[in-house]
């Protein structure tokens, strides 16, 4: 099968495509094709080089990837849930390694959910981390209702412009930061305030607000915390730039939360419903072949895409 093969850490030139056997199974493991993946600032870190790359660069196949879609091409002995010809998509191995920059990957039983007719594998695979960190964030720890409001950073973004999605699916008020020209498509997703970050002070125009998503850190947090009322939710998912939030929050009378996804399956069947119901519409920006995947990467590290940019297999 053909796979990008990470070289060593660095920038996407050490990303190499070459044809390597096709992963066998174990007795708990289901064989995919893969048909899509989608890629995540996670994946650009592990490349330059964060806490995965060195377990990963000790593998025999270095290949990066958590998201994909595919159909079962085989199935293990103890497998009961999936059968051949199923479609499904997921998190894969996370945060183990999914290896799904590849044209076949292989997953277990939990890290799986079948996709719902109607749905494509690209809107699947782009459905999945970005999706999941955005539906957790929200849910479980902004606990967003009917009369909730909220502040969505890069709302434009991967997992910003799901987070705009699931905030008006709990019926929270939102308001979203972007640039002026992606004023419309963040509208378009359900924000019923915009704000554009280069010519106004977020601070001052969101203000009283129950929950802040940040997903920038640094600076942001201690910005963000002026927007907050007195015990608001300040989620912040860069875990590079937000160590002090928790901290800064707790002294700002407010909770501080670094957030990291859990990979829960009962999350990813309530992602797929909303999806079939048409309640929830990821954005692909772009499509790329995997013979493509260093100009993904650096597409992705401008940092302009709007939503999700996707891998095709064929």
């Amino acid at each position: 099968m053909k796979a990008a093969i990470l070289k060593d850490t660095g920038n996407a030139d050490q990303m190499t495509i070459k044809e390597i056997p096709t992963p066998a199974i174990k007795e708990n493991e289901i064989l995919i094709k893969t048909e899509m993946t989608s890629i995540n600032p996670i994946e650009i870190k592990t490349r330059d080089g964060n806490r995965f790359s060195p377990e990963l660069l000790k593998h025999e196949y270095p290949i990066l990837g958590w998201d994909a879609s595919g159909v079962v091409e085989k199935v293990g002995k103890d497998i009961t849930e999936f059968k051949p010809g199923d479609k499904v998509f997921g998190i894969i191995g996370f945060p183990g390694f999914g290896k799904t920059y590849a044209e076949y990957f292989v997953a277990e039983e939990k890290h799986l959910t079948l996709i719902p007719e109607g749905v494509s594998f690209a809107a699947a695979a782009a459905s999945t981390i970005a999706a999941i960190t955005a539906y957790q964030a929200l849910r479980y720890f902004g606990k967003l209702g009917p009369n909730s409001k909220v502040l969505i950073h890069a709302a434009s973004g991967g997992v910003g412009h799901y987070g705009v999605q699931f905030a008006k699916h709990f019926g929270a008020e939102v308001w979203a930061t972007a640039s002026q020209p992606k004023e419309d498509f963040v509208k378009e997703l359900g924000a019923d305030h915009f704000i554009d970050y280069k010519t106004q002070n977020f601070e001052e125009e969101a203000q009283n607000m129950d929950v802040v998503f940040d997903l920038i850190g640094g600076e942001y947090i201690d910005r963000s915390l002026k927007s907050l009322k007195k015990g608001g939710v300040l989620i912040s998912i860069p875990s590079s730039s937000n160590e002090a939030v928790e901290e800064k929050a707790e002294k700002a009378g407010c909770v501080g939360v670094r957030f990291s996804l859990k990979n829960n399956k009962e999350d990813m069947q309530a992602i797929a419903q909303l999806l079939k119901a048409g309640e929830l519409k990821p954005h692909i920006s772009s499509t790329f072949t995997l013979d493509e995947i260093r100009e993904a990467h650096r597409e992705l590290e401008k940092g302009h895409t709007k939503g999700k940019i996707v891998i095709a297999m064929e």
